[in-house]
């Protein structure tokens, strides 16, 4: 009886976790979309893919969070392990290759839920390996399919944001690679600290400025903190000036650029915080690239912190390497006993 009962436990254990002991974990870029679909729905599909992830990030030259990989259907099973699989069609036609599959890889209620109901966007976790997003698209035509992208897109993208931030954070934080004992004088000298991954070196480190700058090279990532006693901002305005005045003051010859410049309220950890993003550009050099700052008030020190990360890498992708960065932005912490 105790036997049978331990059985029932590990096969329900089992079923909630969506049966992930023994399977590998997903593989492949994590900015990377490897999208099945047959050769003739490509460009209605690329419509869909665009109007889902739609963000792009400006280094001048626009670059897409997300890379779309095409794949026939037919190879379905050599990238069905790849962290995030969508496969997609148009129709209902059995002839084309891309309808077959969908309709092998669906429930019989299911596919008619996608071609007469409202189910053209199916979205599961971990189906064939760990830390896997997994996507079927399929619906009565290209209008449906956008239609449902506007109604339940956002939810889907965070999916997305959210596996990557966590796979990122394994592969920047996970194992003895971190900089503990850094970490942990930062916190004891000042009263916050963030994880530093191994290969970043104190730049800057000035107590009476208030102000610590580390980074590493090739390519070229860049992260700095700066804080000071009390509220320094009361609204976007003041943020623009203070933003705008730090990196002459701190950095010599940098300063952010006009061009693409934005400023927008968002939650960082647990602190309401304005992001500052854009360019930013040397006065003495040809150089610049993407950076991401953010500013917030903590209650707990009574300090205003300015985090600032920015990359330069040129001529190369460099949305994943400004992610990484950001991602040791967002392990900061403060004490609050300090």
């Amino acid at each position: 009886m105790k036997n049978k009962l331990f059985n029932c436990i590990i096969i329900l254990i089992l079923a909630f976790y969506g049966c992930e002991i023994g399977k590998p974990r997903a593989e492949g870029a994590d900015n990377e979309l490897v999208v099945v679909t047959s050769f003739e729905d490509r460009e209605s599909i690329q419509s869909v893919i665009t109007a889902l992830f739609n963000d792009t990030l400006y280094s001048p030259q626009p670059e897409p969070f997300y890379r779309v990989v095409w794949v026939d259907p037919e190879n379905f099973n050599n990238i069905k392990f790849h962290v995030n699989v969508i496969v997609a069609g148009i129709g209902n036609n059995t002839k084309n290759v891309g309808t077959r599959l969908i309709k092998n890889l669906l429930t019989d209620e299911q596919y008619t839920s996608t071609i007469e109901g409202d189910n053209q966007l199916i979205y599961a976790k971990n189906i064939f390996s760990r830390d896997q997003n997994y996507l079927i698209i399929n619906g009565p035509n290209l209008e449906k399919l956008i239609e449902q992208v506007k109604d339940k897109g956002a939810w889907l993208k965070k999916q997305y944001d959210e596996l990557l931030f966590k796979r990122q954070s394994i592969h920047l934080f996970e194992g003895s690679t971190r900089q503990k004992d850094l970490e942990k004088s930062l916190l004891e000298k000042y009263g916050w600290t963030l994880k530093i991954p191994w290969g970043y070196t104190i730049i800057r480190d000035n107590e009476e400025e208030q102000f610590f700058w580390m980074g590493r090279d090739i390519p070229y990532r860049w992260l700095a903190v700066q804080w000071k006693d009390g509220l320094v901002f009361s609204d976007s305005a003041s943020v623009h000036n203070y933003a705008m005045s730090l990196p002459p003051k701190y950095f010599g010859h940098i300063q952010y650029s006009d061009y693409l410049f934005k400023i927008e309220p968002v939650s960082f950890n647990d602190w309401g915080a304005w992001k500052i993003s854009g360019l930013w550009e040397s006065i003495e050099e040809a150089q610049g690239g993407p950076f991401i700052s953010y500013l917030f008030y903590d209650e707990s020190s009574n300090r205003s912190y300015f985090i600032h990360s920015m990359i330069f890498h040129p001529g190369q992708d460099k949305f994943l390497l400004l992610k990484q960065v950001d991602i040791v932005a967002h392990s900061f912490k403060v004490d609050t006993k300090y």
